[in-house]
């Protein structure tokens, strides 16, 4: 069953995160989103350390000439968690965005995800990134801390994969998002991860990851070659990343 909206909120009032933020993170939640706060019950986890993993693709129009293989190399991606060693520990939730965002499901165990299908239209007019990303940082900061409140330590990953800039939230700015990435980044548990498809030449992908400070960057050519190569680092970067302590730098890429 999905959580309550009063139920979110009491995990934002811990102390943990600053007033304002906190006040972000609720106000970008509400009845339609509830889900990317959910998932699996810490009672059903098989260990007491997971990696919690909110991936992120970009469902416009300007993605449709690579449709096929953004359903082709996500679909591997999550075959890659799943053949992993780390399988038993590692959660992902789904959502696609443009015009508005969609959250496919919940934080999953990787043996319970589907394909994604005709889930992955790319077919959006508009580019909604910052609201996206405001509501994926909430929904993994609230399951995060209820497995952490029932005795299951986290790490969380928020991975998105992009080829432009946002031209259509309506919630919150580019720094608003940037501050409440900061403020988790302070953790030595969070890694918030931008993968950019170059398509428009004057696009400055590197600059919208600064924006919305997501400090781990890979910018490739959109191209179906360079598509798979980057979801398939991601996914080497997640098993990488659920296998080893954490640090201060929150270096997610390996150099």
């Amino acid at each position: 069953m999905d959580p309550s909206i009063t139920d979110v909120k009491s995990l934002f009032t811990t102390g943990d995160l600053s007033d304002e933020t906190s006040s972000l993170m609720i106000n970008s939640l509400d009845g339609t989103n509830l889900v990317g706060c959910s998932g699996a019950a810490a009672d059903d986890m098989e260990t007491d350390d997971v990696t919690v993993v909110s991936a992120i693709l970009d469902d416009s129009a300007s993605m449709h000439q690579f449709r096929d293989v953004v359903r082709e190399s996500y679909d591997k991606f999550i075959k890659s968690l799943k053949d992993s060693k780390q399988s038993g520990s590692m959660l992902v939730s789904t959502r696609v965005f443009a015009t508005r965002q969609k959250i496919l499901h919940g934080f999953k165990k990787v043996d319970d995800i589907a394909p994604i299908g005709n889930d992955y239209k790319a077919n959006g007019s508009s580019t909604a990134l910052y609201d996206t990303l405001m509501e994926a940082m909430a929904g993994i900061k609230a399951y995060s801390k209820d497995l952490n409140q029932n005795g299951v330590r986290t790490k969380c990953i928020v991975v998105v994969f992009s080829d432009g800039d946002d031209n259509d939230s309506r919630k919150v700015k580019s720094f608003q998002v940037k501050a409440v990435s900061e403020e988790l980044l302070k953790s030595e548990k969070v890694y918030l991860v931008y993968g950019g498809y170059q398509q428009d030449p004057n696009a400055n992908l590197k600059a919208i990851a600064d924006e919305v400070g997501f400090p781990s960057v890979m910018i490739t050519n959109a191209s179906e070659h360079d598509i798979r190569q980057t979801m398939d680092l991601v996914s080497k970067s997640i098993i990488r990343t659920s296998q080893t302590q954490v640090g201060k730098s929150n270096s997610f890429f390996q150099n």
